[in-house]
C-alpha cells in the first residue's frame, strides 16, 4: 500500500479547517489540527511566517465550532462540549473574544444571577453563540440571540466583544424563536412557531408596528426570511419556486407582498445566507459555508456582475472544482475561497483583486496524493416505484464507469440526516473505502434534502419502509451495471445511516454480507422517547418518525433492535459515550437484541466520544475496526461465500 494513502492519512483530522480574514485584510485566522488537538493560530497575509497559536484544544473537554474576526484586533470562537441538565444530555456552546495578539479572552455571556423567593440561583445558558448580527458599522458590539433555560424565545442582545457587557435590546416574545435584524441593525423580523405552525412578522422600519406577512405549516408555502437589503424596506427570503427552493425578494412597502425572483436552481434546492459587499454593504448574493451539513442544496450564487465575474476567473483557474467565496476583506480587494472536488480535498485560497495574484493558503488533507484518489461519478438511479434518485459512485483508482471490468465487492454509504444529502466533493469515508478497492455507492433515497419539498416529504414517517427500498434498488442497479458482485455487499453508515445499515439486514438479510453502524439509530419508539426530553422535541418526533402511540405497530417493526432474529450476517457497532445526538443507548439495546438472538457482532464502545468522531484517537479506532470487518467479510471470493453460507 502506498503510503499517501495509508489509513491514519484518512482518519487524520482536518489539518486546515477554516479561514477567516481580519477586516483590513493583513491578518488571517485559521483552526489547524495537529497530533489529535486543534490550535487557533494567526500569521499576517503578507507574510510566510509560522503561524502564531492562541488557542489549543485537546479535543476532549471541548471543540472549537467555529472563529470570526469581529475588528481587527479581536476573533470570536465558538466552543462546544457535551454536559447533561436536569439528568438529560445536552449540547452546550460558549462564546469567547480574543486579542490577536494573544493573551486576553473574554466570556462574552456571563451567567446571570436572580433572585427566587429563598435564595440566588446562576442562570447559565445552554446556547450561547447565536450571532444575529456582526454589527459592520459597530465593530465593538455584536448581536446576540439567548434563550433562558428551558426557553425557547431568546432575547436580543447587544455585546460588547472588549468587555461581555451586554444590554438587552429586544425581549423575548412567546413562540418567537429566531429573530433577524436589518442592514441597521435594528430586529425587524421574527418567526414565531407555535403547534405545527409558523409565522414570519415584520416591524416597521421605526420598530413601531409589527405586522403578520405568512404563515404556513410544513409544506411548499414555507416562507423563510434571510435579511434585509440595504433599503430597509426590502426583504429577502427564501420561498419555493416550481417546486423547490429559491430566493426572492420582496418590498415591504407593497402591500401584495409579490415575490421577484433572484436566484432558482432547475433541479435542486436554494439555502444560504445573504452575502453583502463588504464596502456598500448592499446584498450581493448567497454563500453558505463549505461544511453546511446540507450538502444536496447549491451552495452559493452571486449575481452582483463584478463579484459573479471574479468567481467566474477562479472557477476557470480551477477547474472541475467547487469554489466557494468564503470572506471580503473591508475594502473588497483581498477575499478567501475554499476549492474542491471529489478528488481533491478541500484547499483555502486568498485572492488580490489589485494584483490578480491567487494564493494556496493550505489544505484539509494535504498527506493525500491526490492522483491516487477516487473520483465520484454522479448516477440518476430509479427506485421501484419510478422516482429518480440522485446518486454517486466511487470505483478504486484503476476503475472507470463502463469499463468492462470484474465486479467488485461494494460498500453501500447511506448518509445520515436524513434530511440532508450526499455530493460530488471529497469526503474521508468513500475515498478511504475506494483505496481499499472497494465500489462505494452513495444514494440520495428519498427523505433527502436539497431535491425539492416533494422529494423531502417523501421520507416524513417511511424510517425503514420506503426510504430502505431505495437503497436497495441502489444495489440492484450497481449489480446490473456490472460494478457490484452480488455476493459481496456490505452496508455501511453513521447516525440515520447506520440506522439504515442495521434496518438493511432486518428487512433485506439475502442483500447483504455485514453491516457496519456508528451511532445508529435502533429503537424507534426509544429515540421518540428521548427526543421528548428537548423543548420541540416531541414535534419534531411525530413529525419525521411518527407517534409514539399512534405509530407503535409501524415503529416496532422498522426497529432494529425490536427485529434482530431476522439478521443472519455479522454486525459492527460503534458508538461515543457523550453523544448527543443518537445516545448510546440505542447502539447498547442493539447489541442486547444481537446477543439474545445469538447473532454475530462487534461492539465498541468510545470512552468520551461524540457523535462527529471529533477526536483523532476515535477516528483511527474506527477506521481501523471499520477496515479488519469489511477485509475479513468481503475478501473472499464469491464461491468461497456461497460455501460459508
Amino acid at each position: 500500500m502506498n503510503k499517501s494513502l495509508a489509513l491514519e492519512r484518512f482518519a487524520a483530522l482536518p489539518l486546515l479547517s477554516q479561514v477567516t480574514l481580519s477586516p483590513d485584510g493583513q491578518k488571517l485566522a485559521m483552526l489547524m489540527n495537529r497530533g489529535g488537538s486543534t490550535y487557533l493560530v494567526t500569521r499576517a497575509t503578507a507574510s510566510n511566517d509560522a503561524p502564531k497559536a492562541l488557542l489549543h484544544s485537546d479535543n476532549k473537554e471541548y471543540h472549537f465550532n467555529w472563529i470570526r474576526w469581529v475588528n481587527n484586533d479581536r476573533i470570536v470562537v465558538s466552543l462546544r462540549f457535551a454536559s447533561r441538565r436536569n439528568f438529560v444530555g445536552t449540547i452546550e456552546t460558549r462564546l469567547l473574544s480574543i486579542k490577536a495578539e494573544g493573551g486576553e479572552v473574554v466570556n462574552l455571556v456571563r451567567a446571570d444571577s436572580v433572585s427566587g423567593s429563598a435564595r440566588r440561583a446562576t442562570i447559565v445558558r445552554q446556547i450561547q453563540d447565536r450571532v444575529i448580527d456582526w454589527l459592520p458599522t459597530d465593530d465593538q458590539h455584536l448581536l446576540l440571540a439567548l434563550s433562558n433555560p428551558g426557553s425557547e424565545a431568546p432575547a436580543v442582545y447587544k455585546v460588547n466583544v472588549n468587555t461581555g457587557q451586554r444590554t438587552i435590546i429586544k425581549v423575548p416574545e412567546r413562540h418567537v424563536q429566531w429573530w433577524v435584524t436589518d442592514a441597521q441593525g435594528r430586529v425587524r423580523a421574527g418567526v414565531r412557531h407555535e403547534d405545527g405552525t409558523s409565522e414570519v412578522r415584520v416591524a416597521s422600519a421605526d420598530g413601531k408596528e409589527w405586522r403578520t406577512l405568512w404563515t404556513f405549516s410544513l409544506g411548499q408555502d414555507e416562507v423563510w426570511p434571510l435579511g434585509f437589503g440595504q433599503d430597509p424596506n426590502e426583504l429577502y427570503v427564501l420561498a419555493a419556486h416550481e417546486g423547490r427552493r429559491a430566493v426572492f425578494s420582496v418590498r415591504l412597502d407593497d402591500l401584495s407582498l409579490k415575490k421577484t425572483l433572484r436566484f432558482a436552481h432547475p433541479t435542486q434546492d436554494v439555502h444560504g445566507d445573504l452575502l453583502r459587499s463588504p464596502v456598500t454593504q448592499e446584498v450581493i448574493g448567497l454563500r453558505r459555508s463549505p461544511d453546511d451539513d446540507e450538502s444536496g442544496q447549491i451552495r452559493a450564487e452571486l449575481w452582483e456582475p463584478i463579484w459573479r465575474a471574479q468567481m467566474q476567473a477562479i472557477d476557470a483557474a480551477l477547474p472541475q472544482r467547487e469554489n466557494l467565496l468564503i470572506d471580503i476583506s473591508r475594502d473588497g480587494q483581498l477575499y478567501l475561497i475554499s476549492s474542491e472536488s471529489s478528488r481533491q480535498p478541500r484547499e483555502f485560497y486568498m485572492g488580490d483583486r489589485r494584483t490578480g495574484r491567487v494564493t494556496l493558503l493550505g489544505g484539509t488533507y494535504p498527506d493525500l496524493d491526490v492522483t491516487l484518489l477516487a473520483g465520484k461519478w454522479r448516477q440518476r438511479i430509479k427506485a421501484r416505484d419510478g422516482l429518480e434518485l440522485d446518486s454517486f459512485l466511487s470505483l478504486p483508482k484503476d476503475r472507470a464507469v463502463g469499463d468492462g471490468g470484474a465486479p467488485l465487492p461494494l460498500v453501500l454509504l447511506p448518509h445520515g440526516g436524513p434530511q440532508i444529502a450526499d455530493d460530488d466533493d471529497f469526503d474521508p469515508w468513500t475515498a478511504f473505502l475506494a483505496s481499499r478497492g472497494y465500489a462505494v455507492l452513495q444514494v440520495n433515497f428519498r427523505g433527502s434534502d436539497g431535491y425539492g419539498y416533494n422529494f423531502r416529504a417523501a421520507g416524513l414517517k417511511r424510517w425503514g419502509l420506503e426510504m430502505q427500498d431505495d437503497l436497495a434498488d441502489g444495489v440492484a442497479w450497481a449489480v446490473s451495471q456490472g460494478v457490484a458482485d452480488p455476493a459481496r455487499v456490505c452496508i455501511v453508515g453513521a447516525s440515520y445511516g447506520g440506522y439504515a445499515a442495521l434496518m438493511g439486514v432486518v428487512k433485506t438479510p439475502e442483500l447483504y454480507r455485514c453491516a457496519v453502524s456508528f451511532a445508529g439509530v435502533s429503537d424507534l419508539p426509544d429515540l421518540i422517547r428521548h427526543w421528548g426530553n428537548y423543548i420541540g422535541g416531541d414535534e419534531w418526533g411525530e413529525e419525521q418518525i411518527g407517534r409514539f402511540w399512534g405509530d407503535r405497530a409501524r415503529l416496532q417493526a422498522t426497529s432494529p433492535a425490536r427485529q434482530a432474529e431476522h439478521i443472519r450476517v455479522p454486525v459492527l457497532l460503534v458508538h461515543g459515550t457523550v453523544d448527543r445526538a443518537v445516545p448510546i443507548e440505542q447502539s447498547e439495546a442493539m447489541v442486547k437484541a444481537l446477543k439474545r438472538a445469538g447473532k454475530p457482532y462487534r461492539y465498541i464502545e468510545q470512552e468520551g466520544g461524540d457523535h462527529y468522531l471529533s477526536r483523532y484517537e476515535h477516528r483511527l479506532e474506527f477506521f481501523t475496526a471499520m477496515e479488519s470487518f469489511l477485509d475479513e467479510n468481503l475478501r473472499a471470493t464469491p464461491s468461497q461465500l456461497s460455501t460459508s453460507r
